[in-house]
């Protein structure tokens, strides 16, 4: 609750400034470098140490296909350094490749001249190896009520122009894998260097997992 605490306080903390040069843009793509921190028995609470547990990389990506609404999807190819849960209460044995797909839609209003009010939901599979959708990957759609390792998950957040070069969010998302769910907390800090090309740095956190990324956005 700690690490919660903070990322919560620390992004209340910004000025929320009133100088969106050309609003928010919900149409663009992104690649990552992704970090995992994960919480084992018997850390000594070395942030050094705890932070790097694995990691990989991702591919972000969302259009605009409205005023208010706008399509997304995620893809990332990690592997962890120790057995883990993840954010849904599924557990993942160490040194094993995992690849994760969200597709979903959002919705998005304005609350201020600086500020969205931004919804999502969004399908979700975890695989290990390899990804196929589905439990065994037959053709048939019916295969995915089968599939033990997808679901969806919910989430809403603040996306605020912090100053015409600086834009954060800050929400909490709920996912649901099968019979397993948990809560996390989600944000990001996007650093503009062009109206088009940002630098981003994010966070999905949870009680066992945090996922950092690290990533060059290019908007439209």
């Amino acid at each position: 609750m700690k690490l919660y605490q903070s990322v919560l306080a620390g992004v209340l903390l910004m000025p929320v400034g009133a100088m969106a040069q050309e609003g928010l843009s919900y149409t663009w793509l992104e690649l990552d470098y992704v970090n995992l921190d994960i919480d084992r028995v018997g850390d000594d609470g070395n942030i050094a140490d705890d932070f790097d547990n694995g990691g990989g990389f991702g591919a972000q990506g969302s259009v605009a296909i409205s005023d208010n609404l706008f399509l997304f999807a995620n893809y990332s190819d990690t592997e962890a350094d120790a057995n883990f849960i993840n954010d849904a209460g599924q557990f993942v044995p160490a040194d094993t490749d995992i690849k994760k797909i969200d597709l979903g839609l959002g919705f998005h209003t304005a609350i201020s001249t600086s500020t969205d009010l931004v919804f999502t939901g969004a399908y979700t599979d975890t695989d290990r190896d390899r990804f196929r959708f589905g439990a065994t990957g037959d053709e048939s759609l019916d295969d995915l009520n089968d599939d033990g390792s997808d679901g969806y998950f919910v989430d809403g957040a603040l996306r605020s122009q912090l100053t015409p070069w600086l834009e954060g969010s800050l929400g909490a998302r709920y996912t649901d894998i099968e019979d397993v769910d948990g809560v996390s907390v989600i944000g990001n800090l996007l650093f503009e260097l062009t109206p088009a090309l940002s630098l981003n740095l994010g966070v999905d956190a949870g009680d066992e997992l945090r996922t950092w990324v690290a990533g060059v956005r290019l908007s439209f």
